[in-house]
């Protein structure tokens, strides 16, 4: 089967699963920025299990009861491309099979393009890329820069190099260009955004500013929360939670990210809009629901005025750890209560 016919052949199931699963309506509707490959497969009675694994990155199990080996000891973006994978597996009407890549090329056995291709259009479908292009105020440029398509392949839910192959796939960059990004690791990306400081490249970094106020975003319960806000502090003005309250209650901290290298002279314009970027941290994190992130900009002896500039998002976390995961074990447990 040719290429083109693969693409036509996945993409439509592709499509017919966004419809009958409604996963662009938790998009859409509730503010979230990518496809769910565990709640898909809940949907479908297919279990999910993460475990560490040496080789493996995957396999699909079809006999009597289908489900889904993913390996827990890789990043988040590679962990949920797996999983799609293997998902193609099932959708496709594969047989049983076991995988130590997702990237087969084309080369390989008809099934392994189907299920590659098809993990492609599950998670990274061109109406995804829009809504969130749209809601960060991205243009067709500004995928050329590392560190926006950093931001998105998190937002993807992807890897930073499966989101980057994913833009050459709908032809919005060329392959040159997409070659050019990849020669950017992320590791030194992270370590930008935190200012020299990261204590573990395998952690993802996440930047909030105001176009996420729309937004619900699912960092790992250990990545590093990064905001970035227009800032007044030359006035007295600095970024609080919006209660004392929300704090005890949300159990989030903000604290100014502060950088150990000199300020080069050149980089200070005169009259500049000024931004302060600050680390957010979580203290309990409860990943069954999503969490306000309410933050205001005040004069501490004053308390919060009308008119205060305020920023408000929701985050919620995603556990990945070894055993079934959260969306298998939530139906496991409706499928019990309603027996």
């Amino acid at each position: 089967m040719a290429a083109r016919d693969i693409t036509i052949a996945t993409a439509k199931v592709a499509a017919e699963i966004f419809e009958s699963s409604r996963a662009m309506e938790r998009i859409e509707q509730d503010g979230y920025t990518r496809i769910d490959p565990f709640r898909i497969a809940a949907g479908e009675g297919v279990s999910v299990l993460l475990r560490p694994m040496e080789k493996l990155l995957g396999a699909f199990v079809r006999e009597d009861s289908p489900g889904i080996l993913v390996n827990s000891a890789r990043s988040a973006g590679l962990i949920h491309m797996t999983c799609a994978h293997e998902l193609g597996h099932y959708f496709m009407g594969h047989q049983s099979t076991v995988d130590e890549t997702i990237d087969y090329g084309a080369q390989a056995e008809l099934m392994e393009q189907e299920a590659e291709t098809f993990g492609y259009h599950l998670l990274v479908p061109r109406p995804l890329l829009s809504i969130i292009c749209k809601r960060k105020g991205w243009s067709k440029a500004s995928l050329n820069n590392p560190h926006v398509l950093y931001q998105m392949s998190l937002r993807l839910g992807v890897s930073y190099a499966a989101a980057a192959w994913s833009l050459v796939r709908h032809q919005i960059l060329t392959y040159g260009a997409v070659q050019e990004l990849l020669k950017v690791q992320p590791a030194s990306i992270k370590q930008a955004l935190l200012q020299g400081q990261l204590p573990d490249s395998t952690k993802d970094v996440w930047l909030f500013d105001d176009t996420d106020q729309s937004s619900v975003l699912e960092p790992r319960p250990e990545d590093h929360l990064v905001v970035r806000l227009r800032s007044h502090a030359s006035a007295g003005y600095l970024w609080q939670a919006e209660s004392v309250e929300q704090v005890a209650e949300q159990g989030f901290t903000l604290a100014p990210l502060i950088s150990s290298r000199p300020v080069d002279s050149r980089d200070v314009v005169f009259g500049a809009e000024v931004t302060l970027d600050y680390l957010l941290s979580k203290e309990r994190k409860d990943v069954q629901q999503s969490h306000p992130v309410a933050l205001s900009e005040v004069r501490p002896w004053i308390g919060k005025q009308q008119g205060d500039a305020s920023f408000h998002s929701r985050t919620h976390f995603e556990p990945i750890a070894e055993g079934l995961s959260r969306e298998s074990k939530l139906a496991l447990i409706q499928e019990v209560v309603g027996s």
